[in-house]
């Protein structure tokens, strides 16, 4: 029979197909063995009370460690302040004098050009200078003075850069002045 054969004998005989239903006891026997499977095992929504325990304690120790670490951090500045303080008592007057003239310094040369890699070289000089205050803090006694000294030097150092790159801004630059005519006024011919 070929398949459509078989479609026409299906459709044709549907009645004889149709009389016959299971039995109940079928039904029975298939609801027993649907019983006695094992149900299939939920997964747990809730964490075991440990779990949560040990991610609570983890958790208060980072963050004691963090706060730890941060109080140090605003700690160790006035600390170092006041070993400045001791060790060389002109030297947040000195400060003063050579941050005032490294801003002056800065606006000028802000006045010719932006450049992000003299700003990157300034940041990390101002990061060393941070860290040199920070070593200051924790210095034995004796290495203070050389961390002081190292500190001016940081600032002389940052002038010094900054007055070169000004030097050279302005000799590159050209004069847009004659010599004759210093006063701006407009001469016939």
């Amino acid at each position: 029979m070929q398949h459509n054969d078989l479609e026409q004998f299906i459709h044709d005989n549907r009645d004889a197909f149709d009389d016959a239903y299971p039995s109940l006891k079928l039904w029975t026997e298939i609801e027993r063995e649907l019983d006695d499977k094992t149900p299939v095992r939920q997964l747990r929504t809730t964490r075991p009370w440990y779990q949560v325990a040990a991610a609570i304690a983890f958790l208060l120790s980072l963050g004691g460690v963090g706060g730890a670490y941060l109080n140090n951090l605003q700690t160790s500045q006035p600390v170092a302040q006041q070993v400045l303080d001791e060790i060389a008592p002109d030297f947040s007057e000195m400060a003063q004098y050579y941050n005032q003239l490294i801003d002056q310094k800065y606006a000028k040369l802000t006045t010719y050009t932006t450049d992000p890699e003299i700003d990157a070289d300034l940041a990390q000089m101002d990061q060393a200078m941070l860290d040199l205050r920070a070593e200051l803090a924790q210095a034995p006694r004796g290495r203070e003075e050389q961390i002081v000294q190292e500190l001016i030097e940081t600032y002389r150092l940052k002038l010094q850069i900054l007055e070169r790159i000004l030097d050279r801004i302005e000799e590159s630059k050209p004069t847009n002045r004659t010599p004759n005519n210093d006063n701006h006024d407009e001469t016939s011919i």
